[in-house]
């Protein structure tokens, strides 16, 4: 963490914008200047004035150097080039060249007072005493502003290039004019006419190939070869007279965008050839000048030093160990921080990787305008930032290559001439421009929504926008094709585009966040990736309509309605009902204030229900299920406001997790794209066809697993004590509360519900011994699906096979009379019958005891007494724990008055037995039941109901599983930490 001190001064507070780039909002009014507008003043343009000029332009070497060349031919006797060719593209500083000897020449005094100009005649008079440049004459020939053939006010009855010098070079004078115009355009006649005039003579011949385009056509061709031999003479004649300097602008043709037809190739090369044997070719700019011409032409010249130094301590301080080895070390020589703090201070306050893909990338392109382009392009860039500094917010610390605020820049960025002559190109970046990165007013676009997703994951960067920003830089990376073929940019050119010191220093996995997130299924939609042999994956945004630009489109388009819809119709699909008896959907009402028992009026019915709830109104879990719950517990007849309902019992209800529910429902919107991409395809796209569907098949697998995931949730009634609702969930992805055998499965082990064939008779009978009466069958039966005490059984012939084995196990049936009816087997049993009863069987007792089924001390394998023989063990260790018939105990109710029952009940909790006083304790309690309950006491027993948990090493249990399974009861086998 760093924090901000004097020292670290923003770059908006150091340096001023000039008045006319705030007052053109950013425009800059006429970034070309126009020497024919400076020397004729046909309307007012700033640079007119000496001072002016002189404040905008910056001294670069060569510029100085060229500038000093021609003073010093112009200003003294020294032997120097008298020719001077520009031959640079657009933007490449030439009209702003011209201008600046025009203003030398025609001002010298004037001029030589300014930074150029002093630097200009320092570099004029080394070794020279003295330049003078006093009544120098400038012949001005802007061959863009006249035509062959024809007249104009400015050079009088002149018409062709020869008689427009003669009459410059007189000033207007008829009768020299006359006279040397007879004499015809040789170089006799030239030398003449500038020796004549007495004193220094200039002449700047502007955009030669406009004139000579004109010339080419069918009414001046025949003039073309005269216009030859002038300008032959003209370049002789010059540098044969002292204190002359001829300086020609004509575009390489390699450089120049446009056609010319074949004449006019044939007189370029004609004149370049006489350029190259007597002239001097001149670069009056370089691509290491650009940031200081830039920064001269927007800002005020700084009163102090700028805080470089300050400022590449804090990038050093921001970068951490991540930063350095998977950023900054793989961005390649004169990138990384090696060398920072000079580079920067070449290319203050824009960042140097910002001006090294103009200088090196952009301007390598023939169409850019270089200088011009980049002013344009930045002049909107720097009034933004200003402008968010000044209001209190933030501003990159230098502006990098994602900071051109494409908001208000763009048009500038694709008419920059990047692209020129190709107008779908320029469409198209627009058009990803405004769709992925953000539009014009900042509120859309896919890296705008990534930004906000980032805030509401609480992803901080330190900066407002990091998504748009790394974008941005992307788009400026992708729009032309970078150096050994290569496109877009590398995960690390990116990750560095949002790199800088701030009040919080951008953490990389922070950043890392940003690029996942950006290049992610839900990121930018005209991506595309490349991964070349032995280098690093590269990101472009690509302008072909692409099968991700098609998806990115349709999925914009996708309602919210129908990934609701989508995922509904598939969990119905998916679901099943299992061992439940039906399946029940219930469907989200069309009217949300309409009741809830107008939603679930097909649900109560008397069988197992599985009921399935629409994700699109209920949910659990995430904070947001109050209102679910509300609903699920009115559903089974309890809460606030619960329903009339017959069987909650038996109704389990399976509801979606909220927070998995959205995973499905953006699942859905990728499947409902893929199906409007297969629409738009045609025949004749055979294989993105083909891609497509294989895309829609993926997404639609994943749909699938998605729903199956996010209905996790089950709810049922039970009864513990008061009737309440469990709610239940699977933590376990293999199970869903879409199949009714999970569900089941669930029941099962949470004691709710009983697997097929496995309700026992003495469990029913347990139950039925709750009630104070005989039950009839029917209501046996209904009990199964009304009372929470009782498990859900998978059918009703389940019933009717326990009910069954009740009747041969001391239980029996009767009629209305009270008299025992005879059942044979489970199909005789009506159980729908309401006149007949269940109850215990009445017998009358028996004087003859029944004799043994076994002998007494007969050993019952494995089990274990407490002696530890484990060989001749009886089940409680001997006959004499048995009951002794001989010995006077219970007997059995006597007919003469009815039999009084009491429940003796028993709770023991987590007794420790490790003591041998204490076993010795729960032994006697245990012999003591044996003697009790054992088959030969004739006792009148009716029903034991035993909860036995019994904490020991495993394989110290015995046969204990086995028995308790013998007589009816469920076991379960549990891990214990003890």
């Amino acid at each position: 963490m760093t924090t901000t001190t004097a020292t670290d001064r923003h770059w908006a507070d150091v340096l001023e914008l000039r008045p006319e780039v705030r007052a053109s909002d950013g425009s800059i009014g006429e970034l070309q200047m126009s020497l024919y507008k400076a020397v004729y003043q046909t309307i007012d343009v700033p640079y007119r004035k000496v001072g002016y000029y002189g404040d905008i332009t910056e001294p670069t070497p060569n510029l100085v150097g060229f500038l000093a060349r021609v003073a010093r031919r112009l200003g003294t006797g020294a032997d120097g080039p008298a020719l001077f060719h520009l031959d640079q593209g657009m933007g490449g500083g030439k009209s702003h060249a011209l201008v600046g000897l025009y203003h030398m020449a025609n001002s010298p005094e004037e001029f030589f007072a300014t930074e150029l100009g002093g630097r200009v005649y320092d570099e004029a008079t080394h070794g020279t005493p003295a330049v003078d440049l006093t009544a120098t004459t400038v012949v001005t020939l802007t061959a863009d502003y006249f035509s062959p053939g024809s007249t104009n006010e400015v050079f009088g009855p002149a018409t062709n290039l020869f008689e427009r010098f003669v009459w410059a070079l007189v000033a207007g004078d008829m009768d020299l004019y006359k006279r040397y115009v007879a004499s015809g355009p040789n170089k006799g006649t030239i030398q003449q006419a500038l020796t004549e005039t007495g004193r220094p003579v200039l002449i700047l011949l502007d955009e030669l190939m406009d004139y000579v385009l004109a010339l080419s056509d069918v009414a001046h061709i025949d003039t073309m070869p005269g216009e030859k031999a002038f300008l032959n003479a003209l370049m002789d004649a010059c540098d044969d007279v002292p204190r002359v300097a001829f300086v020609v602008v004509m575009i390489r043709s390699e450089l120049d965008e446009r056609g010319y037809p074949p004449q006019a190739l044939d007189f370029r090369d004609y004149v370049a050839a006489r350029l190259v044997r007597n002239g001097q070719t001149v670069a009056v700019t370089e691509a290491q000048d650009f940031s200081a011409i830039i920064r001269r032409r927007l800002f005020e010249l700084p009163d102090g030093e700028l805080p470089v130094r300050d400022l590449a301590r804090r990038y050093a301080a921001a970068a951490g160990q991540a930063w350095r080895v998977h950023v900054l070390d793989k961005l390649g020589p004169n990138r990384g921080l090696a060398g920072f703090e000079e580079r920067t201070t070449a290319s203050y306050p824009f960042h140097p990787e910002l001006m090294r893909l103009v200088r090196e990338e952009w301007a390598q392109v023939s169409g850019f305008q270089r200088v011009r382009s980049t002013v344009a392009i930045f002049a909107r860039t720097t009034l933004h930032w200003v402008t968010e500094h000044k209001a209190g917010r933030w501003a990159p610390p230098l502006i990098g290559v994602g900071d051109i605020p494409l908001t208000v820049a763009l048009e500038q960025l694709l008419s920059s001439g990047l692209l020129l002559g190709n107008d779908r190109a320029i469409q198209g970046y627009r058009a990803v421009a405004s769709t992925d990165v953000t539009s014009t007013d900042g509120g859309t676009g896919r890296a705008v929504v990534v930004d906000a997703a980032l805030r509401r994951d609480g992803v901080t960067v330190a900066q407002p926008r990091p998504a748009v920003r790394m974008a941005t830089a992307l788009l400026c990376y992708s729009i032309v094709g970078r150096p050994q073929g290569r496109r877009g940019a590398t995960k690390a050119e990116l990750l560095a585009a949002i790199f800088g010191p701030a009040e919080a220093i951008v953490q990389y996995p922070a950043a890392e966040e940003v690029f996942n997130k950006l290049t992610g299924d839900e990121g930018l939609g005209a991506l595309e990736v490349t991964t070349p042999t032995n280098a690093p994956a590269r990101w472009h945004l690509s302008i072909k309509q692409t099968l991700r630009m098609y998806f990115t489109a349709a999925m914009a388009v996708v309602p919210p309605k129908a990934r609701g819809e989508l995922v509904w119709d598939e969990a119905q699909r998916l679901a099943s009902k299992g061992v439940f008896d039906s399946l029940v959907t219930v469907d989200r009402p069309t009217d949300d204030r309409a009741p809830l028992e107008k939603a679930f009026e097909e649900v109560d019915s008397a069988e197992n229900r599985l009921v399935l709830l629409d994700p699109r109104r209920w949910t659990l879990l995430n904070g947001k299920d109050s209102a679910s719950r509300d609903d699920i517990t009115a559903l089974v007849g309890l809460g606030d406001h619960p329903l009339r309902v017959d069987n909650a019992a038996s109704c389990v209800v399976a509801c979606v997790n909220t927070q998995r529910r959205d995973i499905a429902f953006k699942r859905a919107a990728e499947v409902l794209a893929w199906r409007e991409v297969i629409k738009q395809l045609t025949d004749d796209t055979e294989d993105e066809l083909r891609d497509a569907r294989s895309k829609h098949d993926e997404a639609a697998t994943k749909l699938r697993r998605d729903i199956e995931r996010a209905y996790q949730h089950y709810a049922y009634l039970v009864r513990a004590g008061e009737l309440h609702v469990e709610f239940k969930r699977f933590d376990d992805d293999s199970r869903t509360s879409l199949n009714g055998g999970h569900v089941w499965t669930a029941l099962v082990e949470a004691g709710r519900a009983t697997l097929p064939a496995g309700l026992s008779a003495g469990y029913l009978a347990a139950l039925l011994d709750g009630f104070d009466r005989a039950l009839t069958p029917r209501e046996v039966v209904q009990a199964f699906y009304k009372n929470p005490s009782f498990p859900l059984v998978s059918s009703t012939d389940e019933i009717r096979r326990v009910l069954f084995e009740l009747l041969t196990t001391g239980w029996e049936l009767i009629d209305a009379d009270g008299n025992p009816l005879s059942i044979t087997g489970p199909g005789q049993i009506s159980i729908n019958s309401i006149s007949q009863s269940l109850r215990r069987r009445v017998e009358q007792p028996s004087p003859i005891p029944k004799p043994r089924t076994q002998p007494m001390g007969t050993p019952v394998p494995g089990l274990v007494g407490p002696g530890g023989d484990g060989g001749g063990a009886t089940l409680f260790g001997g006959d004499e724990y048995r009951a002794d018939p001989d010995q006077p105990g219970p007997t059995s109710p006597q007919p003469s008055g009815p039999t009084v029952y009491k429940r003796y009940r028993i709770e023991l909790a987590n007794r420790s037995i490790t003591g041998a006083d204490k076993r010795d304790q729960a032994w006697q309690l245990l012999k003591e039941l044996a003697k009790v309950i054992d088959s030969a006491n004739p006792a009148d027993h009716q029903l034991l109901s035993l909860d036995l948990t019994l904490v020991t090493a495993e394989g110290d249990q015995g046969q204990i599983e086995a028995k308790a399974q013998a007589l009816g009861a469920q076991v379960r086998v549990e891990d214990d930490d003890f």
